[in-house]
């Protein structure tokens, strides 16, 4: 018969799995050593991707979860483990028996293999929660010497490891030793975390020169000595005897075979140099207040820095790396409460307590400054006293612009350029914004939105109560008050934090991994920031919003129907219009141009002709006269008095049958793009508007889009088999996403400010014109466009704002919103 057999002296069944994890492991030599590398490689990962340690319970669970994912397949791992680790917060140590099953349990000392056979009932026997770190090394001496005795092995010895608040270090030299069968002992108690792998023991915490009652951290209970001892009463006899002498090696074997209880084997030394303490009046130092009293001590908090440090740790903050686009979350709970910000890493943390994630980055990490995200106040931590300093108020200030009355009336008056932390020179108002996947839908929509005067001006100047307005409004009036920041300190914006806000309160209708359809998008966001801003679900004759006051409209809508009979002889199908008009006056944000169909049967070189038609024309569906047929209906529109202040000009290009999708890439034409008349669309009203007066508008934004331009992430194959419907997330759209091609959108906008600084030039007749009136704006690239090529691009929403007319200010409905 043949017993155990030693292969290896050098193999080492542990892996450190983060700074203050270990993971002994036992089983089939394959699968332990793929396994604890798969284990290490994907904990140490998650470190570096998250600057941040996975505690000894995540860490448990992970490895359960693994283990039960391999127990479901055809190949399953057959490993037992045993995992211990000090929790980097709490400071208390874990240990873990998972076995191959994938049965997990938090113990206080285990054992795995033929060991535990024999090791367990020793360590039953001699284990307590308050062990030392001695008694803890004894007592694996004793479950060791119990092994040699009972296997039938050339037993080489032990090598030990030590978790500590401090990492994973080695306690001892011993020749390294692994049995065949791979046991394991473990135990631990309350500072002490031991594992022994018949080779390999890992302990916490103290150094070995140190008594337990110095080492004592603050909320840990007393060893059991310790407790008694201070039981005693002044006249108790008891009081100050010292303990029995402990017996001595022989004796322990004699009285542990007669079944006596003993301590572990380091009782004995300690006490030994307690008494020699206590001849020496040591004890006479320490009163009860200190025994609770920790090695190291927390940082003083203050309520104010102290004389002379006022400006301690300012020199750290990193100006270069602070980004507060993004979302305010905690880096490690993902919560949006209390949230502050690192302002030398720039991450998130919430709170700044004692026991606040803010407060262990600044032990750790050594990052000291943090501003609350909310209340704008710059903490110095771990101190935890406030900084009045007025060299950070540029932060404060890019956390959260403002601005005056007198600041934003010049915004369309006066040509100011603002430089970075980088020295790029740019435009407020005129930045651009980050595509993070493919979001460039939303980013040209709130670009326009940020450059109608009423809309803009208000975000600006009002201030929301906090507790009380919705999200979507304030995310939304923070991202309009960094496009117009002059102190910014990147020349672009992010749109991360709406766009969460948004995909949350649309059900992730429109998120940024999936385009949308710009006018899709932005008749959903007026309508709910109308609703976010207190406005009335049912019809007003009075604006109940900014938006209605900026947008809404109405129009006259009338119906006949249209039925199909025979005729007298049963020829033929005759269609008749009824005699009954169905009149209905309804409100509008946004008015739908259909441009003409395209040509059934197209020449050879249509890829050289352009198909164009006038703006007017395309207009003209609006005066009444001119019919189109819908759901066996003849419908006429007809604008309404007054008109808003601003009109948005739906030019709908996608369409979709059963059969096909495609867009039209007809052009909309228009000489200028200031004076277009509506007089004629509008039914007259003396009351309002004199009859023949010419109403004009003058254009103020231009949503275009670009098929040339690659999506972001797009490939061929995905353009041929999914068109541009992988951009509106929803395959029955017929907007943006109902096309045949992938398309990328940008914003053409109107720099009023250069064009006042322009007519005041040329009024003046002196100096040389600013340049061009126009921009144009895609993700974040922003370059000048000519005025004369405006139309030659493929418009697909239009803001027209209404002109103002001397002497007719007065007139009802005429000003535009202020």
């Amino acid at each position: 018969m043949r017993g155990p057999t030693i292969l290896k002296t050098e193999d080492d069944k542990t892996r450190q799995l983060n700074k203050h994890s270990l993971m002994a492991f036992s089983g089939e030599a394959g699968d332990t050593v793929q396994f604890a590398e798969y284990i290490q490689a994907n904990i140490q990962l998650y470190t570096m991707r998250n600057d941040t340690e996975l505690g000894p319970n995540a860490v448990a669970n992970f490895v359960r979860g693994e283990l039960a994912r391999s127990l479901r397949s055809r190949s399953p791992y057959t490993v037992n483990l045993l995992l211990a680790g000090v929790d980097g917060i709490t400071q208390k140590p874990h240990l873990y028996w998972i076995d191959y099953l994938a049965s997990l349990a938090p113990v206080p000392y285990a054992a795995h293999g033929y060991a535990q056979y024999y090791c367990l009932s020793t360590l039953d026997k001699h284990h307590h929660p308050d062990i030392s770190l001695e008694e803890g090394l004894k007592l694996l001496e004793m479950c060791t010497d119990e092994l040699k005795r009972r296997l039938p092995i050339d037993y080489k010895g032990v090598l030990v490891k030590v978790v500590t608040k401090d990492g994973v270090e080695n306690k001892r030299n011993d020749p390294l030793n692994v049995c065949f069968f791979g046991r394991i002992v473990t135990m631990l108690h309350t500072d002490l975390l031991t594992v022994s792998c018949m080779t390999l023991v890992m302990m916490s915490k103290r150094q070995a020169e140190l008594s337990f009652e110095e080492d004592t951290v603050a909320g840990s209970p007393a060893i059991k000595k310790a407790r008694v001892e201070d039981d005693f009463e002044e006249g108790d006899p008891r009081h100050g005897a010292l303990p029995l002498r402990r017996a001595s090696g022989q004796e322990r074997e004699e009285d542990e075979r007669k079944g006596y209880d003993i301590l572990a084997a380091a009782d004995q030394e300690g006490e030994e140099l307690e008494e020699a303490a206590v001849d020496n009046g040591a004890e006479s130092d320490f009163d009860d207040a200190d025994d609770d009293r920790p090695v190291i001590a927390a940082p003083k908090r203050q309520s104010a820095p102290m004389e002379g440090y006022s400006d301690l740790y300012l020199d750290t903050i990193n100006r270069e790396i602070l980004d507060f686009d993004f979302e305010k979350l905690c880096s490690v709970t993902l919560s949006n409460i209390n949230v502050y910000a690192c302002l030398v890493c720039g991450k998130y943390f919430q709170g700044r307590g004692p026991k606040s994630h803010a407060y262990f980055h600044a032990l750790e990490v050594g990052h000291h400054v943090f501003i609350n995200m909310g209340t704008k106040k710059v903490y110095v931590l771990p101190e935890g006293y406030e900084v009045k300093n007025k060299s950070l108020d540029d932060i404060k200030y890019v956390v959260d612009p403002h601005y005056s009355k007198e600041e934003v009336s010049k915004l369309d008056k006066e040509v100011h350029d603002a430089f970075d932390l980088a020295g790029n020179r740019y435009r407020p108002g005129f930045v651009g914004m980050n595509n993070i996947k493919a979001n460039d839908y939303l980013n040209v929509v709130v670009q326009l939105l940020a450059h109608v005067f009423p809309i803009r001006n208000y975000f600006l100047l009002h201030e929301f109560p906090t507790p009380g307005t919705p999200q979507l409004a304030l995310r939304f009036s923070t991202l309009v008050r960094k496009l117009w920041n002059p102190k910014a300190f990147r020349s672009h914006v992010s749109p991360h934090e709406l766009l969460q806000e948004i995909a949350l309160r649309s059900s992730k209708r429109f998120t940024l991994t999936q385009q949308s359809d710009p006018v899709e998008f932005l008749s959903w966001f007026l309508n709910n920031l109308h609703l976010s801003l207190g406005g009335s679900k049912k019809p007003s004759r009075t604006p109940t919003s900014v938006v209605q006051a900026a947008f809404q409209g109405h129009l006259r809508i009338e119906s006949q129907a249209i039925t199909a009979h025979s005729d007298t002889q049963n020829a033929r199908l005759v269609f008749t219009e009824s005699g009954d008009i169905k009149s209905q006056t309804t409100p509008f944000l946004i008015l739908t141009l259909d441009l003409p169909p395209t040509p059934l049967f197209q020449s050879a070189n249509r890829e050289s002709i352009i198909p164009h038609v006038p703006l007017t024309t395309l207009l003209n569906k609006y005066n009444g006269i001119t019919a189109s047929e819908k759901l066996a209906h003849r419908v006429r529109h007809r604008l309404l008095h007054p008109l808003p202040p601003y009109l948005l000009f739906h030019i709908k290009r996608f369409s979709k049958n059963r059969f096909v999708s495609e867009r039209n890439p007809t052009i909309v034409t228009f000489p200028s793009p200031r004076s277009l008349d509506m007089s004629p669309y509008v039914e007259p009203n003396p009351d309002i508007w004199p009859p023949g007066e010419p109403i004009l508008y003058d254009l103020v934004a231009n949503i275009i889009l670009d098929p040339t331009v690659a999506v972001p992430g797009a490939t061929d194959e995905a353009a041929a088999d999914k068109g541009v419907n992988a951009a509106s997330g929803a395959s029955s759209s017929t907007g943006a996403g109902a096309g045949s091609e992938k398309v990328s959108w940008m914003v053409q906008l109107h720099d009023k400010a250069t064009s006042a600084e322009n007519s005041r030039q040329h009024s003046e007749r002196a100096g040389e014109q600013q340049g061009p009136e126009w921009l144009e704006v895609q993700d974040l690239f922003v370059k000048k466009a000519e005025t004369e090529t405006l139309f030659t691009r493929e418009g697909y929403l239009m803001v027209w704002e209404r002109r103002k007319v001397p002497g007719m200010n007065g007139r009802k409905g005429k000003n535009p919103a202020k």
